[in-house]
């Protein structure tokens, strides 16, 4: 059985409900006057393994806490986790100290996990999964570019990635559709969240274009790197990113640069009208065929 918190895009426990061949439950919730949450089952366990699944934005610090009284209220029925599908996993970016005095904050809200049991986590497309597997999980991450891109139709003659750090997913969505791939040089102030994008030295003169990667929030670092590629003679350019944190303000920015489509998954309930240019991929497919 799956157990779908509040987090869930209701596309997402659509799809789950018709493609994976389990049943899907979401449990009742409210809130005191107070704001604090109140969770319950309405179940008869039946000895069958449970998979929690939840995406914490927006709210994200009521989306986790969610997800702990989930996890002691299945606890007190005596029910197996078989484990915990995360698809977008908030607090995840701050994965060290970059300066001091800093928390680690995916190791501050995550680890407690385990106290309820929890081995297996499933994520989509985090940001990085060394903090998991240093705190003992076995963890499943699932990069679902290619997936997402296939969907389209889009063809593509060069897969690029924001910077080094996540020429991984450029490097997953080259081989499946077997085309070449590279990164470009991204620079960002800590202080001040200013972006800056060099290019290096590309041939991309013609080329269809993808840029893939994890989130898209501002939408300036693939704002920045369009405008350079089309200067440089690329014929169009795509962004294809997992989660999408879209306000009025990411379109206008995109909108501007003449991305000629973005691509994102569902793992995030959209609350705005997107745009024709703007297609919107259901990953639960994927994650039916990942989670078994």
């Amino acid at each position: 059985m799956f157990v779908c918190l509040s987090g869930v895009p209701k596309s997402v426990v659509e799809g789950l409900k018709h493609k994976c061949g389990r049943k899907v439950y979401v449990p009742l919730r409210k809130f005191f006057p107070d704001g604090e949450q109140y969770l319950r089952f309405e179940l008869e366990y039946q000895q069958e393994k449970i998979f929690v699944i939840q995406s914490t934005y927006p709210e994200q610090d009521r989306k986790i806490v969610e997800l702990y009284l989930a996890l002691e209220a299945l606890q007190g029925l005596g029910v197996g986790i078989e484990g915990i599908a995360v698809l977008y996993v908030a607090y995840a970016r701050q994965d060290k100290r970059f300066l001091k005095g800093e928390p680690v904050s995916v190791k501050a809200l995550y680890q407690g996990l385990k106290q309820f049991g929890i081995k297996r986590l499933v994520t989509v497309d985090v940001h990085t999964v060394q903090p998991f597997i240093d705190m003992g999980f076995e963890i499943m991450d699932i990069l679902p570019h290619s997936y997402m891109l296939s969907k389209t139709g889009v063809k593509v003659d060069l897969v690029l990635a924001p910077d080094k750090g996540a020429l991984h997913r450029a490097e997953a969505v080259a081989r499946f559709f077997s085309v070449p791939y590279d990164y470009l040089d991204k620079f960002r102030d800590r202080v001040t969240g200013e972006i800056k994008v060099d290019t290096k030295i590309l041939d991309v003169s013609g080329k269809n274009i993808a840029i893939v990667d994890d989130i898209i929030s501002t939408g300036k670092t693939l704002a920045k790197a369009a405008e350079i590629l089309y200067r440089l003679g690329a014929n169009k350019v795509y962004g294809v990113v997992t989660h999408a944190l879209i306000s009025d303000e990411t379109l206008r920015i995109l909108s501007a640069s003449n991305v000629e489509k973005l691509v994102i998954a569902n793992t995030i309930e959209q609350g705005l009208d997107l745009p024709r240019w703007v297609e919107v991929i259901d990953i639960s497919e994927l994650l039916c065929e990942k989670i078994g």
